[in-house]
């Protein structure tokens, strides 16, 4: 396990695996240092970085203001010369011309430096003044506009929903009307919080802390939405959590907790003496299930199976391991039976697979295990690893009108294996309580060509 995966085991939330006592020894231990990591301060380089944009965001705006103060201060002079000798006799108006005067005999770093401290508020007055006329009230226009528009945003947000007999709920696939949870007097007091606490009882993962209500006023129509956010994947039902990562456990824990980890379900409960993990078989809040398989095509023909097996009796008597591979061919709909080069020995198949096009789909491969009984060995486990079927012929036996085998059938999921009977994917009567039977049928000569026999010196390969 990497160090990126520790500080996120379960027991480093609840003061590190020192502190529990538990039945195996962990393979690495987790540093406090990791935890504290999770919540240290910025690095240098990061604070560095934050500094560096504030600088040029400061700069942009002092430049910003620098235009506004003197262009400002050109208008201003111009209407101060246009304006009347008496309209000046106002002692504060006599003040600012003399500090606007003051301000034409500054050198032009004083005037940078006096445009610099010019308040966002007055800035933004003078670009307003500096726009003059027709610009100034489209100005005003438009703060007007937006003031009404926020306002009546803010009036639609407050807006409280109005719910009728024609309103509909739709979540989980469905569409519900919402007198299926209220009576027709309760629809008037109703709000989105209301109806939210309803669906809770039938819905349990519609939390308040999870969960968003939508109205669509024309549509009429309701729609719960959880959210999962930064909270990961995981519900609450009653007093029980459910969880799948120990980070989200950690942040939301409820008095009860249940942990799907890598090796199974664990239960998680914390109260004054302790934190107790327990490993849990059964949850009665999960949905039983089983291992299971349908076919989703036809069954493989009984000719071409009756092919395989009788190319099998034939190698049996060589005391060697043969395969076949069934394909579905997506354009004809029909299934094609491919022996591939391989190298054989008794015990071992060194296999070479036929190149095929896309519309050729892989459905079984199936080997014999000639005069020994059928059975998956383990060397079959370790290579069957595609999510396919399987199958394994042995005891075959040549008579003279028929070849006697036992057969067993699998499906396998990505290396796991689900028993098959071998009539879920093969046609024909098949029996585990006596021995199986079939006529011999021909079967392409040139499959022999891709067979090679290898001394058991040689065995090597993959069956």
């Amino acid at each position: 396990m990497s160090n990126n995966n520790d500080q996120f085991d379960l027991f480093s939330y609840f003061g590190g695996s020192d502190a529990f006592t538990t039945p195996s020894q962990k393979t690495h231990e987790v540093k406090q240092e990791q935890n504290a990591s999770l919540s240290s301060e910025p690095s240098a380089s990061t604070e560095t970085t934050i500094i560096s944009a504030t600088s040029r965001v400061s700069e942009v705006d002092q430049n910003d203001n620098k235009v506004i103060h003197l262009a400002s201060k050109r208008l201003r002079e111009q209407q101060e010369k246009a304006r009347p000798e008496d309209a000046c006799e106002d002692a504060c108006e006599g003040a600012d011309t003399e500090d606007e005067n003051e301000a034409n005999n500054l050198s032009d770093e004083e005037s940078e430096a006096l445009a610099d401290d010019v308040d966002p508020d007055e800035a933004a007055a003078n670009k307003a003044e500096l726009a003059g006329g027709q610009a100034n009230a489209e100005v005003k226009a438009d703060d007007k506009s937006a003031v009404t528009t926020g306002a009546a945003a803010a009036k639609k947000e407050e807006k409280k929903p109005e719910f009728n007999h024609a309103t509909f709920i739709a979540y989980a696939g469905h569409t519900l009307s919402i007198t299926k949870f209220f009576d027709a007097e309760q629809l008037a007091g109703l709000d989105l919080e209301a109806v939210r606490k309803r669906l809770e009882r039938d819905f349990p993962e519609l939390s308040k802390q999870r969960t968003k209500m939508d109205w669509d006023e024309k549509k009429n129509l309701i729609c719960p939405m959880v959210t999962g956010g930064k909270k990961g994947a995981y519900f609450s039902q009653g007093l029980k959590g459910f969880f799948f990562r120990s980070k989200d456990l950690f942040a939301n824990r409820e008095p009860i907790n249940i942990l799907a980890a890598r090796d199974g379900y664990y239960e998680v409960r914390e109260n004054a003496i302790g934190v107790f993990v327990a490993q849990v078989e059964v949850i009665e809040e999960l949905e039983p299930c089983r291992e299971g398989f349908k076919l989703n095509l036809p069954k493989i023909p009984e000719n071409l199976f009756a092919q395989l097996v009788s190319f099998f009796s034939d190698y049996a008597m060589n005391e060697v391991e043969v395969m076949g591979v069934f394909y579905w061919d997506t354009d004809s709909k029909s299934y094609v039976l491919d022996v591939p080069y391989q190298e054989v020995s008794k015990v071992k198949i060194d296999v070479h697979y036929s190149d095929y096009p896309a519309n050729f789909i892989k459905v079984a491969e199936i080997h014999s295990h000639n005069t020994m009984s059928a059975y998956f060995s383990e060397v079959d486990n370790a290579d069957e690893l595609g999510t396919m079927l399987y199958g394994v012929v042995g005891r075959l036996q040549q008579g003279l009108c028929e070849v006697t085998y036992d057969l067993r059938t699998r499906a396998g999921v990505a290396g796991r294996f689900i028993p098959l009977e071998p009539n879920t994917f093969i046609e024909g009567d098949f029996s585990r309580d006596k021995v199986n039977s079939l006529a011999p049928m021909k079967y392409p000569e040139s499959w022999h060509n891709r067979v090679t026999i290898i001394s058991s010196k040689k065995n090597g390969g993959n069956k």
